[in-house]
């Protein structure tokens, strides 16, 4: 009786600390760290130089990028000055060695164009020869088949001939020999088989006409391709050159309305580079 009525004795809460009392001694422990803090003059410096170097080297970062866009507004600018300065055939002095790589490249460039025309031109003659080709076999084939299939279909009625004359000569009686519209019939399949000869001979024609067909295709799209990479190549080079010309322009004092507001432009961009790199030496101590 004892032990059933300790069982059913509920057991007793367990009381622990108040959750203020925690609070409070984390408090005085971030109080302490504060006034260690604002004694310690070191661990002040440090903190500031950290802080001041994450601001400094972030500065950095945004510095160099708006120097990238600067120098890159910069080279286009120079380069449509120089492409203005060709196109309206405009003299600067000394650029006389540009204007005569700038002109060598202009024929080279006209050379290259007429030849990726003359293989754009070839390779659309070619492809309408392959489509002529593909429809005249195709055509010829149609016809064979058409001459084919009346004899297809007397091949069939001879074929139900033959099983009728079997059948009454079972029943005894014969109307005409089974020998002779076996005759017939291979009379009817020698021209189904010349036929069907004539009609492989045309496919593999075609198949031949237009595997060569396909070859001369390839070969003119790889030299398409060849020329359409040295054009770009020898675009590549007429942009570094435009840029030189214009360097040279920009260089000069020109008269030209069109060309003086490129360059004051330019004098604009190439101030704020000057003053974009300052701020840089000035931060990393160069």
């Amino acid at each position: 009786m004892e032990l059933i009525a300790f069982q059913a004795t509920p057991s007793l809460q367990r009381e622990g600390l108040p959750y203020w009392i925690f609070w409070f001694f984390l408090c005085i422990i971030l109080l302490l760290f504060f006034f260690i803090f604002l004694r310690d003059k070191h661990l002040r410096m440090r903190l500031s130089s950290f802080l001041a170097g994450a601001k400094r080297r972030s500065l950095l970062i945004q510095l160099r990028i708006k120097i990238k866009k600067e120098r890159q507004k910069r080279g286009d600018l120079l380069k449509k000055l120089g492409e203005k300065a060709w196109d309206e055939d405009i003299p600067i002095p000394g650029s006389e060695y540009i204007r005569a790589e700038l002109g060598a490249l202009f024929e080279k460039k006209n050379a290259r164009q007429a030849e990726w025309k003359s293989a754009f031109a070839e390779i659309e003659r070619l492809h309408k020869k392959l489509e002529d080709s593909v429809r005249t076999h195709s055509e010829r084939v149609e016809e064979q088949k058409a001459q084919k299939l009346p004899f297809d279909e007397l091949m069939k009625r001879k074929k139900d001939e033959e099983k009728a004359l079997k059948k009454t000569l079972q029943d005894g009686d014969v109307e005409r020999p089974v020998a002779e519209v076996r005759r017939e019939k291979e009379e009817i399949q020698k021209k189904i088989e010349d036929f069907e000869d004539r009609i492989k001979e045309i496919e593999a024609e075609g198949k031949s006409e237009r595997r060569e067909i396909e070859r001369e295709i390839r070969y003119w799209e790889k030299k398409k391709v060849r020329v359409q990479e040295r054009i770009k190549e020898i675009e590549v080079e007429e942009g570094e050159l435009h840029i030189s010309l214009g360097k040279v322009t920009a260089a000069r004092q020109v008269e030209n309305q069109g060309l003086a507001t490129l360059c004051s432009r330019i004098d604009d961009v190439s101030h704020r580079i000057t003053t974009l790199q300052h701020r840089i030496e000035t931060l990393t101590g160069v």
